[in-house]
């Protein structure tokens, strides 16, 4: 068995075509995408003139078991997040201008529209990614797995910061263990290659194949969409206790 996991697909649908044939030919029997099929940023991909937020969806929907709702696909369709992170947002968030809301997010939240095209979206298209869940839960090989676009407390990616030492990654951990679940999957960070984070350090890693902990663990992979740092996908191969970083770069 296994899974391939893709996410922060950002429109780019030629790149989540050929991630597709890739996890075709490396037999890959399910797969589960992260979120972020949608979300285009002018100062961030090259492909504005292929970026397709329909067809993405129409291909996740077609090939994911699962999939979980990213901070840009919640902003596109102007839903207010279950899990905020700890900011309180008003309810009638989305109907506040621009400079209400930057002022007052304070900069801790991600605002979207000063650098992000609108999705071209279809009626159904904005009623799947309403409809999809914050996190996922599977069993394989005996254990349970937790897949999340980002980390807990802030398990969509609303907010700017992002960890860098160990104890930030804790109360992720901790919300991993408290589901019954050994591992933790998500995107968010587009980060070249894969980063495995434990109780004690974060482990910055490129491309390959990495053993799986038998303890508590947390991982993060690669965008899909292009941009510029190298991007990809995973192989998860439970029976094997091994995750696989698949470059599409060159």
């Amino acid at each position: 068995m296994k899974i391939g996991v893709i996410g922060d697909i950002h429109e780019d649908v030629l790149a989540l075509r050929e991630s597709v044939k890739r996890m075709e030919l490396a037999g890959c029997t399910e797969v589960i995408c992260l979120g972020d099929i949608v979300g285009f940023k002018v100062n961030t991909y090259p492909y504005l003139d292929t970026r397709s937020a329909h067809e993405c969806i129409a291909i996740v929907r077609d090939i994911c078991s699962g999939v979980v709702i990213g901070n840009n696909d919640l902003y596109q369709v102007k839903k207010i997040p279950r899990f905020t992170g700890g900011f309180p947002f008003p309810p009638d968030w989305y109907d506040l201008d621009f400079m209400e809301r930057k002022t007052l997010s304070e900069g801790r939240l991600f605002l979207y529209e000063d650098v992000q095209l609108s999705a071209l979206l279809t009626k159904t298209d904005r009623s799947y990614l309403e409809s999809l869940p914050d996190f996922l839960i599977r069993d394989y090989a005996g254990q349970r797995w937790f897949f999340s676009h980002f980390a807990y407390p802030d398990l969509h990616g609303l907010h700017t910061s992002f960890p860098k030492r160990a104890e930030e990654i804790l109360d992720h951990l901790s919300f991993i263990r408290s589901q019954g679940c050994v591992l933790g999957v998500s995107g968010h960070m587009h980060h070249e290659g894969i980063t495995l984070c434990d109780e004690s350090a974060i482990h910055r890693q490129g491309f390959g194949t990495f053993a799986l902990l038998p303890s508590l663990q947390y991982l993060y992979g690669p965008c899909i969409a292009r941009c510029q740092v190298n991007h990809g996908f995973l192989i998860l191969d439970p029976e094997e206790g091994t995750v696989e970083a698949v470059s599409l770069g060159g």
